[in-house]
Order: structure tokens, then sequence, then C-alpha cells
């Protein structure tokens, strides 16, 4: 089930175009089961939709941007390709991020809170999410015009830290999920109920009603699998 919001309320991510994906069953049925964010109780896909995969790859405003984050294994995520839309690999630890970016995928990670800016590990730089430092800045700001997440082949992952209520159990394995309570949780319960049963013919419509040189934030919660 996929829900389109052309123009988002949402402050992270400013005024600019996102979805949201859900299962018929359960808001968590298309992330994948293997996912450290998932709730106590909660089971998710066992597979990926390699049809679904394949339409948002392609679903990118003509002369814009499009980019989203999979807790899918980075092995199992396509490589990044100028023009099309950039799949981060998901990460829940900071060795699985240079995991990640060993296997030439773009990679985010979700940390326990810090105090940092940026950082480097074995190897590799760590840089936060800018929206985090500062409120009134968001992903239509980012990059000047490039948003990093957006960018198929960056030097470096980004580490975004852990919020919302279920904040504390980022890192441990037993959930932490941002979309499970407040108004992102709103949001997926509605596309659950409501959202467009044939997600991948939805994604592209989607992607080709929006005004040239858009952004399309894939995904601010739901993932790539096999709906449950």
């Amino acid at each position: 089930m996929l829900k389109t919001v052309a123009v988002s309320s949402n402050k992270k991510t400013g005024p600019i175009a996102v979805t949201y994906r859900s299962g018929a069953a359960d808001v968590f049925g298309t992330c994948p089961k293997t996912c450290g964010l998932l709730p106590c109780g909660k089971s998710g896909a066992a597979e990926m939709d390699s049809d679904y995969l394949r339409a948002v790859v392609d679903a990118v405003p003509r002369q814009g941007k499009a980019w989203t984050y999979s807790h899918f294994s980075a092995d199992q995520l396509p490589l990044p390709e100028e023009g099309k839309t950039v799949i981060n690999a998901s990460c829940d630890s900071m060795d699985e991020a240079v995991r990640a970016f060993s296997l030439s995928r773009p990679a985010v990670v979700a940390l326990p809170h810090q105090d940092w800016k940026s950082t480097e590990y074995k190897g590799v730089r760590f840089v936060r999410c800018p929206a985090e430092l500062s409120d009134s800045f968001a992903c239509s700001d980012c990059g000047g015009g490039n948003p990093i997440c957006a960018q198929p082949h960056r030097e470096y992952v980004v580490a975004f830290f852990a919020h919302g209520p279920s904040a504390k159990r980022v890192g441990t394995g037993t959930g932490g999920c941002y979309g499970s309570s407040g108004p992102v949780a709103i949001q997926w319960r509605n596309t659950k109920d409501k959202g467009a049963a044939d997600d991948a013919e939805a994604i592209r419509a989607f992607a080709r009603s929006l005004p040239p040189g858009s952004f399309l934030r894939h995904h601010v919660v739901g993932d790539m699998g096999a709906a449950i």
C-alpha cells in the first residue's frame, strides 16, 4: 500500500514530495524481518519485492532527485546509478555501515544519541545529517540543490541519531523505529487503510506527475519488502 504526498509538511524533510509504504495487514509488512528497529512482536517481509524495487529505482522526477533508505542487506540493494533513485543501505551499527560502504553502496546509520558532527571509524568518514544540527534546516535545503542522501557516490556515511519516543531502543536490537508512534505512525496507519494497492504503478505515476526539478523522498516509513 502506498501513500503519496506532493508537498510534505514534515519539518525534517521540508516541503518536498514524499511517500509512505505499508503492508496490507500490518504497517511493518514491507520492512525486512531482520531489521533491528522492528518493535517486539512485529514480523516483517522475508524477501524484497523485485517489481516494486525496479519501479522505485526508476521513479525520479524529471530533472530532479530521488532517494530512499532500506534495511535490507546492502548486498541485496542495487548499485547506485546517476539519474536513478539512490537507495541508501540503512545500517544499525557503524561496523555494518563500513561493510556497506566497502560494497560501494551509499550508506547511512542510525545510532544512539551522541554529540558529534563528524568522525572517522575504520578508515571511513561519518558525517551527521545536517538537518539534525539546525532546527531551520531540512532535506529541501541540503547540498545546495543536491541532498547528500541523493548523492550516489559520496565518500562518507551519513549518521542519524535516535529520535522519537522509542529512541532509547536504537542499537539494542529491540526496536526503536521512529514510525512506531507519533504523527508518522498516524500517516503510516492511514497508508495501510487507504493507500494505493498497486504500489509499483502508483510510484511511477507519482514521479511523472511532479514538477521538473522536484525532490522525492521515498518511504518516510516503509521499505522494499514483498508486503505481508
